[in-house]
């Protein structure tokens, strides 16, 4: 039975997300943008507005997609129904701006992938169209001293005009049957129906937590042990059109979406089964263990 939230629970999960955000304020990044958010998520020395939200979620608990890569977040967010048009204290603004690179007089390629942060007050945004947001990759107030203005974790305000989409995590809803419940109970009805992904063989794998072996996943090849990840698979991403047991084009398209949803990018989210990925599908869905 799913336990039921009060509004105490999910105000003092936006509280802790919020104060967890504020207490990284002042962090400097080091040369060449090395920073502990790229490290602690995989890719270092690369653009890390995105990697700071994601390690904030991790330590708060927070069920977000990755925004390592904000392009893949944004379309997860639109998949999933969390695209909000108010702004709430918590919510990700995803901006219509690249992140700057490192250094004060520093500017983005106008070609990169799209700046973010989390908002952390709207109390001028009727009045003046204007918030509050603590963003990592960033400089600090431009009109303060130059140790101010060095690529870091930075408390800044932003506008409306500037906003691309804003993402509201799921348990940031409020108390009550949550959509993410709901989403829950409407992809168990879909696979009860579903040829190639029955909720028994779901249910049996899970108790019995079967043993994939990497040699058995080839891309354009037939095994069980396919079958068993395709199981797994659909418990978080749509895999229809799946050819039960083949790495065929919808199983590796489905694989690469659950790739970006956890933080891969590039060649490592291409939809080609790799031990990082298995393992933390594995972990996430206890219906198989990968050896």
């Amino acid at each position: 039975m799913f336990k039921k939230r009060t509004a105490a629970d999910h105000l003092e999960k936006i509280k802790i997300f919020i104060l967890t955000a504020k207490k990284y304020i002042g962090y400097r990044s080091e040369s060449l943008q090395r920073n502990i958010f790229g490290e602690r998520v995989g890719y270092n020395s690369q653009p890390w507005s995105g990697a700071f939200i994601d390690v904030v979620a991790r330590q708060t608990g927070v069920e977000l997609p990755s925004f390592v890569y904000t392009p893949a977040a944004a379309a997860e967010a639109v998949r999933n129904g969390l695209v909000v048009s108010d702004p709430r204290v918590g919510d990700i603004a995803i901006y219509n701006f690249a992140s700057s690179s490192a250094g004060p007089a520093a500017t983005a390629s106008p070609f990169a992938m799209p700046h973010c942060g989390i908002i952390v007050d709207v109390t001028k945004v009727k009045t003046e169209g204007a918030f509050q947001v603590v963003e990592g990759n960033t400089t600090g107030d431009m009109s303060r001293q130059e140790s101010e203005q060095r690529d870091g974790v930075h408390l800044r305000t932003r506008r409306m005009t500037d906003v691309m989409l804003l993402i509201r995590p799921e348990e940031f809803d409020g108390p009550g049957l949550g959509s993410r419940i709901r989403q829950l109970l409407l992809k168990l009805s879909r696979l009860v129906k579903a040829e190639q992904l029955e909720l028994d063989e779901i249910q049996e794998a899970a108790t019995n937590e079967m043993l994939v072996q990497m040699q058995y996943l080839q891309p354009g090849k037939r095994s069980k042990h396919i079958e068993i990840v395709q199981l797994a698979l659909g418990l978080h991403v749509d895999i229809a059109g799946a050819k039960r047991g083949y790495w065929d084009a919808a199983t590796r398209s489905a694989f690469a979406r659950y790739q970006r949803n956890i933080g891969r990018v590039g060649a490592e989210a291409i939809g080609d089964p790799d031990l990082h990925t298995l393992q933390r599908l594995a972990q996430e869905t206890r219906v198989f263990t990968i050896d």
